[in-house]
Formats: C-alpha cells, sequence, structure tokens
C-alpha cells in the first residue's frame, strides 16, 4: 500500500471513490438524492482540482489501483478539519484508512487539534475515529443539501 500526493489526474478516481463510499456508507442515512446533489458539488472537477491545489488531498494505492483518499483543511493555524477519508468499500478494515490518517498527520503543521464531523448513525466512522482516539466533543443539527441531519463532532489532541 502506497499513499501518496493526489494529482489532478486522480480526479476521475477520487470521484469513483467518493461515489462508491458515500453510497454504501450513507444508505438509510441521507437520502439517495441528497447524497448525489453534495457529491456533484463537492467532487466536481473544478472543486477537486481547487483541494488538489492546495496540496492537503492525498490518496492510497494499491497493486497500482487507487482504494482511498483523504484529505484536510486548517482552521486556524493550530486547528485543522479532516474533510474527507474515504476507503472503496471493498478494501476497508484492511488499514488503508488508518495509512490515510497518519499520512494526513503526518503533513500538519503545528496542529493542536484536529477535528472530524460524523453523521449520527454511521457507527463505522465513529468506531474508526474513537480507535485513534478521537473523543466526541458535541452533537449538533445542520441542514445538508435541504435534509435535517444529526451531527457528531470529535476532537483529537495533539500529544
Amino acid at each position: 500500500m502506497y499513499c501518496r500526493r493526489a494529482v489532478k489526474e486522480d480526479i476521475e478516481e477520487i470521484q469513483d471513490i467518493a461515489i462508491q463510499s458515500w453510497h454504501d456508507t450513507y444508505e438509510g442515512l441521507i437520502p439517495r438524492d441528497v447524497q448525489d446533489a453534495f457529491l456533484n458539488k463537492a467532487y466536481s472537477k473544478e472543486r477537486l482540482e481547487q483541494r488538489i491545489n492546495k496540496a492537503n488531498m492525498f490518496v492510497c494505492e494499491k497493486a497500482g489501483h487507487m482504494i482511498g483518499f483523504a484529505g484536510f483543511f486548517y482552521e486556524t493555524p493550530t486547528h485543522a478539519e479532516v474533510s474527507a477519508i474515504y476507503v472503496l468499500p471493498g478494501a476497508q478494515r484492511e488499514g488503508v484508512g488508518s495509512a490515510l490518517m497518519r499520512h494526513l498527520w503526518a503533513h500538519m503543521q503545528n496542529v493542536e487539534n484536529l477535528y472530524v464531523d460524523i453523521e449520527s448513525g454511521n457507527e463505522k466512522a465513529e468506531n474508526f475515529y474513537q480507535s485513534l482516539g478521537f473523543k466526541q466533543e458535541q452533537e449538533f443539527e445542520e441542514v445538508f443539501e435541504g435534509f435535517t441531519l444529526q451531527t457528531k463532532r470529535f476532537r483529537l489532541q495533539a500529544k
């Protein structure tokens, strides 16, 4: 398994992983039309190019095939947020997410607190982040593409 910085040539594979992962993860939690509306915006070629140009997006490959991607952004100079960690459904529970998380952390500078927002009911994500030491800080309601979600915010404090 090999993790590296994302490049523009990765966009189509990133889009495919996002679609497969979202549909697998959020089936029954978020209506499909809401998922698709979000995916069409957040994972458009233009938006991905912007994220890749900021150099905070990474991909993971196995046997020459992309199996996951991750990204983060800075909220403040010492606080960052995981914007995405998505792994193909067939490659989950093989250490890909953990490898991506280590890769993200290695590329962050001066981060004291790392945050991630998880939709209530996404137990796989909750278990994953808790296994890495994240602690739930709050739960709030947000409107997402016109659909109301219960969201949990988790934080990992740098040691």
